[in-house]
């Protein structure tokens, strides 16, 4: 089948679209600041006042005592709960980053839920990184090795007198052998050092320092010390492999416990994980939802050193309520509940939005006006996702209309856009 007219006509349209630069100085923008999807490109403070002090409780509780912490964010679909999060994702990140303060914490964004809290963990994995897992490791390794004084003549060759090639063994202490695993390892072996003896000093720090599981020591061990001369192994069975059926709730949990160790080994005080939609676990039935909730709590009382922030619907929390209320427990030490909006935090939204493509902020909801913003809270029902929707497509219509001012009649027309009604079935 030759695709080769259409993938031309789409061609010949975005160069059109590249050509094309909307202009929206009529409506005093600098672009549309409302998302296509209704999802925002941008972290966007909360609209209320309480939900941002429970924010920063719950971030400055955690932190500071370095315990565990639950944040549940309860609302049904298109209420911001994803948002949220996302924005307190990018708060934790900013902290991180500020130099002003030693704030030291690692965030994973997790879409849903998985079907087994075992895949969660895995998932953290993958957000931090095996890379990164790696550049973790090897340097509590490196510190240990640097730190004997007597490395040198340990892993020397045997037979070869004291002083001799000593030079060459300090330079492995230097940059930028010292942080680079693999030059390490190569300059290592060139200088004759004993591979074998130096994977069992590793293994023992590993089992001090991280974990004292010897088959998980083992897998942190060959992500790095593999025994032949190649590249590292990227494949993530490495670590995978390790929770197998037998003895599954135990594994977890010393898989959590040891990344959790491995960050804080290396300077990093508190870990976020962020879990979206977990409204999915309530499609899990029977036993499977049982032993979920059971496993999920049981990771959190045998590891207490990070911090679960959850988004779900009210319904999924009385059902994880009835079902383990001591889970329920651990989830909502701090609860945010995003109810639709009202007449006032529609026009605070509209601002938040707008202020983003201004020259300078204004307490202005223009070009907006007070009929358009009533019909868009009617025929959105205070749903944030569908109000932003409606903004968007406002924006477009006013501006291919050459309208300057956005109103009652323009919400109509931008309601029967066919993006909006067939992904999100809005009606008044």
């Amino acid at each position: 089948m030759d695709n080769s007219t259409d993938i031309k006509k789409l061609v010949e349209e975005l160069k059109k679209e590249e050509i094309i630069e909307k202009n929206y100085s009529s409506l005093g923008l600098k672009f549309n600041p409302f998302p296509v999807a209704g999802l925002p490109r941008y972290p966007l403070p909360p609209l209320d006042d309480e939900v941002s002090e429970k924010i920063s409780h719950f971030i400055r509780s955690t932190y500071t005592r370095e315990e565990y912490g639950g944040l549940a964010i309860v609302g049904e679909f298109g209420m911001g709960k994803t948002h949220l999060m996302k924005y307190i994702q990018f708060l934790i990140d900013e902290l991180t980053r500020h130099k002003e303060i030693d704030f030291t914490a690692v965030t994973c964004f997790i879409d849903r839920p998985e079907d087994t809290p075992q895949k969660v963990i895995h998932k953290v994995v993958e957000e931090i990184g095996l890379d990164n897992i790696r550049k973790y490791i090897w340097k509590i390794l490196i510190d240990k090795f640097e730190e004997d004084k007597a490395f040198y003549e340990k892993f020397r060759p045997k037979g070869t007198l004291l002083l001799q090639s000593k030079e060459e063994w300090n330079n492995l202490f230097e940059e930028p052998v010292k942080s680079n695993y693999l030059e390490f390892l190569k300059r290592f072996r060139d200088v004759g050092g004993n591979f074998k003896k130096l994977q069992e000093h590793a293994r023992d720090i590993i089992k001090e320092e991280i974990v004292r599981d010897s088959a998980l020591a083992d897998r942190y061990l060959n992500l790095i010390l593999f025994a032949e001369e190649k590249e590292a192994e990227v494949s993530w069975d490495i670590l995978a492999g390790y929770i197998s059926k037998k003895d599954v709730q135990r594994k977890e949990i010393m898989f959590l416990r040891s990344i959790v160790e491995i960050l804080r080994r290396v300077g990093f005080k508190q870990l976020y994980v962020f879990i979206d939609e977990f409204e999915d676990i309530a499609l899990l039935k029977g036993a499977r939802l049982t032993n979920y909730l059971l496993t999920l709590n049981t990771l959190i009382n045998r590891e207490r050193k990070w911090a679960v922030t959850v988004s779900l619907t009210g319904n999924t929390l009385k059902i994880i309520k009835e079902k383990s209320p001591p889970l329920y427990d651990r989830l909502t030490s701090y609860e945010v509940i995003l109810r639709p909006l009202n007449d006032e935090k529609s026009k605070k939204l509209l601002i938040n939005y707008l202020n983003l493509a201004r020259e300078r902020d204004e307490d202005s909801f223009s070009p907006f006006s007070e009929e358009s913003i009533k019909e868009m809270f009617r025929i959105s029902r205070g749903n944030y996702r569908s109000f932003i929707l409606l903004a968007h497509n406002a924006i477009e219509v006013a501006l291919n209309e050459n309208k300057e001012l956005i109103d009652k009649e323009i919400i109509e027309r931008a309601k029967r856009l066919r993006h909006e009604t067939e992904t999100y079935d809005i009606s008044g």
